[in-house]
């Protein structure tokens, strides 16, 4: 086993933004650590953006055609060398230390770690932190937000890495893979190690289209799942009811909402949506 630490940054059209997330991985003062940037189909200047770093031989620039985030996540793993694998999106960045801390801890010993995420949302800012899951992920303790956790690799292709057909949500639907694995070593720090910028009207994969596809493929997939745990299916089956609603499909949206209430009466966002499409909406 070697530590390096592979960081892998997927990229699409973020020339203004991306050098910020990739010079916070070159101020972290611990230096075992390798950066994988893969730039899906980008029609900007993102590589020229970042020129200065790819002279740094711990940085590996690898472009393919637009295939998606998952695809350009698994392709950075494809080419790491490290046993340990951290996923940055290119308009996220990290905060000091994080690389040394895990060094301190010895992150060798452990499948998961996770930490604190500074979260900024359309200039608002709040502290996310690991927490325990639901009953499809097993109840673990832990956070799989992007940027906020670190994955021995062995368990992440041990899953079977990102599942390509997920667009949206797709750290948490790996999550749900890998949650199944018996006896996790997850370790948890107590610290602030990202600063997470959501800025829904332009990230891409908040589009609608992308929702949908992802929502759908994931309910599928996990299906027997859900089933089994009746808080995380009523509010599966209320988000595909939204998504439908958005699209206009208001049948199918309260299909979705009323199955969502019986699957779950606690869930009163459902049993509104369910009386308000009874009602008003024909």
């Amino acid at each position: 086993m070697n530590n390096i630490i592979s960081i892998i940054i997927p990229t699409y059209n973020r020339e203004q933004r991306i050098s910020k997330a990739v010079q916070s991985v070159f101020d972290q003062s611990a230096t075992n650590w390798e950066l994988i940037i893969v730039d899906d189909g980008s029609t900007d200047k993102t590589k020229k953006a970042i020129k200065k770093y790819l002279l740094d031989e711990r940085v590996q620039y690898f472009f393919q055609e637009n295939s998606g985030v998952s695809a350009a996540r698994n392709k950075g793993v494809e080419l790491s060398k490290g046993d340990y694998l951290i996923f940055l999106d290119s308009d996220d960045y990290f905060l000091p230390g994080l690389i040394a801390r895990l060094n301190e801890i010895r992150y060798n010993r452990y499948d998961l770690i996770c930490w604190e995420v500074l979260k900024k949302i359309d200039g608002k800012s709040f502290i996310w932190r690991p927490q325990k899951l639901e009953k499809i992920y097993n109840n673990i303790t832990a956070s799989f937000l992007a940027g906020s956790i670190c994955y021995k690799k062995e368990i992440f292709l041990k899953v079977g890495g990102f599942d390509l057909e997920m667009f949206f949500g797709e750290n948490y639907e790996l999550g749900m893979r890998i949650s199944e694995i018996a006896d996790l070593k997850i370790k948890i720090l107590n610290q602030q190690f990202i600063l997470y910028i959501i800025e829904p009207k332009t990230r891409k994969s908040n589009s609608l289209a992308n929702k949908w596809k992802s929502y759908h493929n994931l309910y599928e997939k996990h299906k027997e799942k859900f089933q089994k745990d009746r808080k995380s299916h009523s509010q599966m089956q209320y988000l595909l009811g939204f998504v439908y609603e958005q699209k206009g499909k208001k049948e199918k949206a309260k299909g979705y909402y009323i199955s969502s209430f019986f699957t779950n009466p606690l869930n009163f966002k459902a049993l509104i949506k369910s009386v308000y499409f009874s009602l008003f909406i024909k």
